[in-house]
């Protein structure tokens, strides 16, 4: 079960995703409200399911991270 980790500290990352210890930092200062903050969770939780899911190795971190926002953005792009 992937953990979500909160920082209070700054950090230049909003979030990352520790695939060697399935665990998600959110770092809390880095947003601007709750739904930023919630949204930063899902994408860390995404980045989580791929690598589960074993379709990390077929993507390079650019590809990934843009699928995610995709993803992410899907409802409001087809708005």
């Amino acid at each position: 079960m992937t953990r979500v980790d909160f920082r209070v500290e700054k950090n230049e990352l909003r979030g990352v995703y520790y695939s060697e210890t399935d665990r998600c930092l959110v770092y809390l200062p880095m947003h601007e409200d709750i739904e930023d903050i919630y949204k930063t969770i899902s994408h860390e939780l995404f980045h989580a399911c791929f690598d589960k899911a074993g379709e990390t190795d077929e993507m390079d971190e650019d590809m990934e991270e843009r699928l995610i926002y995709n993803v992410q953005w899907a409802e409001e792009s087809l708005a």
